[in-house]
């Protein structure tokens, strides 16, 4: 729902294409922290 609504926010700013193109770049940084975290703990374990 949070996503949904920031962009639909995104979308009423003329100035939001860098926000938009961040975004997704964002997220995949995320994932992978999440992931090398993951696997650092299942290694350390």
């Amino acid at each position: 729902m949070a996503h949904t609504k920031f962009n639909h926010a995104a979308n009423d700013s003329p100035r939001s294409g860098s926000s938009k193109q961040f975004t997704p770049v964002l997220w995949c940084l995320i994932v992978v922290a999440v992931v090398a975290l993951a696997t650092y703990f299942v290694m350390g374990v």
